[in-house]
């Protein structure tokens, strides 16, 4: 009987010991119905109300190869009552078992359902609760003028456990704001303390977002109002989404801000702070008609994400109306990456799109792909000649000890030794069976259906970007790499984990041999 266990927990406060002991408690289990040990599933540091853990997706894709499934409890498989419910219904169909060792679930019980719905509405009262508890003191402390969260930049924490100034971050800090009132750009200041090596707030090198910040939500050097002395708390709040249970933040109504002053935490004094406000309302005009670009918006281009510097290896990006560039040369100045260089962006996408069409979507293109898969399935196949040698051992112990039994040999063991033979005999014997199942066939008449869709959605890149990314993700990976070659001609190198492409983009960006 193949077995699988998942483990989690949700906090980087937490330890990994924590899986170890969930894991312990499944493997436990297993040995006291003689099933073989479990295969090992976890998420570290990942919360419960996610659907999208990785391991959790794996485990629910593998589950079909299982008999059983196990979980410390069943908040480990989540909190969330819909996703836990769903994922409950997706291991009957299936035909997986799911036990919780911990708590008695077991979906082989006819009460399964009242079990599993009462203890996921429980787990999602507890976060609600958990939230809201939280929130409550949070606001406590907000009010009595303490820190409700997070030691921004240009501060330290006292021993006595209170926010006080630090003097050589203040310093930054000043040189900051009388840069930006001078005229420089926050790009421009990026690129100068990056000269310098003055470490940034994080610890690397200095960006330009981190210099200009956000003045709806009070982050950033130039946005962050404490720095004159005021503290502004409850500006939004976190949300999950209903579908990947990704937490999104969402701005509160100003009537539910809580601000404090705190002329001990000024690093700046008023009249500085309204010159930087005013340069910033300055350089962000407010266009009627133009929607906030929110978090969660997708790309507008093509190829963004997908692009590669081949100096820093950080994304390109559409650094004009017009033109592809390195982010980290934008952002954070040269000194953190020297490449200045600038990618037609109609011209590389045209380019990249007909070397896709013309070099990898062809028949003679699939038919390699097909060999490919096919050869890489053979390979994969089990060696059922090991697990039938290990069967024939398992078979002999067990005729040994029951020989011993006819010849009226017994001993204290005998009883668990015999029990440890049939139990060895049935997994060998069901890692044969499980073997010769192992069709993986039904994998080549789905690569043409999946060929032909990224055909399609390539075939209507005008009317679909975001398919037509997802289209070229598949087929190239994430990683295409843009420098220029000795001879000044682009080249874009695109390289995927199952695919090894280079594509010579000169003055006519004319696409090389492509190869699988």
């Amino acid at each position: 009987m193949l077995t699988a266990a998942y483990a989690r927990y949700s906090s980087d406060q937490q330890r990994d010991a924590s899986l170890d002991d969930q894991l312990r408690n499944c493997r436990a289990y297993c040995a006291r119905q003689g099933w073989p040990a479990p295969v090992e599933y976890t998420d570290a540091a990942t919360s419960g109300a996610r659907n999208d853990r990785a391991g959790y997706r794996r485990l629910l894709a593998d589950a079909s190869r299982y008999a059983v499934v196990l979980v410390d409890d069943l908040s480990r498989l989540s909190r969330d009552s819909a996703e836990c419910a769903m994922a409950v219904r997706r291991l009957k169909f299936a035909g997986v078992r799911l036990i919780g060792v911990g708590d008695g679930v077991d979906t082989a019980r006819k009460s399964h359902k009242a079990d599993v719905g009462l203890r996921g509405l429980m787990s999602e009262l507890y976060l609600d609760d958990l939230a809201e508890k939280t929130h409550r003191g949070l606001t406590g402390r907000a009010l009595q003028g303490a820190s409700a969260g997070g030691l921004p930049y240009g501060y330290r924490v006292s021993a006595v456990g209170q926010r006080v100034i630090d003097d050589g971050q203040a310093a930054v800090v000043r040189r900051i704001y009388a840069a930006y009132i001078a005229g420089q750009s926050p790009r421009a200041i990026a690129d100068a303390l990056n000269r310098e090596r003055v470490p940034s707030p994080r610890g690397s090198t200095w960006a330009m977002s981190v210099i200009y910040g956000d003045t709806a939500r009070g982050i950033g050097i130039l946005a962050n109002p404490i720095y004159v002395g005021r503290q502004v708390w409850n500006r939004s709040r976190w949300v999950k989404h209903p579908d990947t249970g990704r937490r999104l933040r969402q701005n509160r109504p100003e009537a539910e801000w809580i601000t404090t002053e705190h002329p001990e935490l000024a690093i700046i004094d008023a009249a500085t702070w309204s010159a930087a406000q005013a340069r910033i309302r300055g350089a962000r005009p407010k266009r009627k008609g133009t929607p906030h670009a929110g978090p969660g918006r997708p790309p507008r281009h093509l190829l963004s994400g997908l692009l590669r510097c081949a100096c820093c290896g950080g994304a390109m990006v559409v650094v004009d109306r017009y033109r592809y560039g390195c982010s980290t040369h934008k952002d954070r100045g040269e000194s953190a990456c020297p490449s200045r260089l600038r990618v037609p962006r109609t011209a590389l996408e045209d380019a990249l799109l007909a070397a896709v069409r013309e070099q990898l979507l062809t028949d003679a293109s699939f038919q390699r792909l097909q060999r490919a898969v096919a050869d890489a399935l053979k390979r994969a196949m089990p060696d059922t000649s090991t697990l039938q040698r290990a069967l024939a051992v398992a078979e002999r112990v067990r005729g040994n000890i029951l020989a011993a039994l006819r010849a009226g040999i017994i001993t204290p063991s005998t009883q668990a030794e015999l029990l440890a033979a049939e139990a060895a005999v049935k997994q060998a014997s069901d890692a044969i069976t499980s073997a010769r199942h192992h069709q993986p066939a039904h994998v080549i008449p789905r690569l043409r259906e999946r060929w032909h869709a990224i055909v399609t959605d390539l075939a209507n890149v005008t009317r679909d970007i975001p398919a037509a990314r997802n289209a070229l993700r598949d087929l190239l990976g994430e990683r295409i790499t843009v420098a220029p070659n000795e001879n000044g001609d682009l080249i874009a190198e695109v390289a995927a984990s199952e695919l090894q492409i280079n594509m010579v983009a000169g003055a006519g960006f004319e696409p090389a041999t492509f190869g699988l």
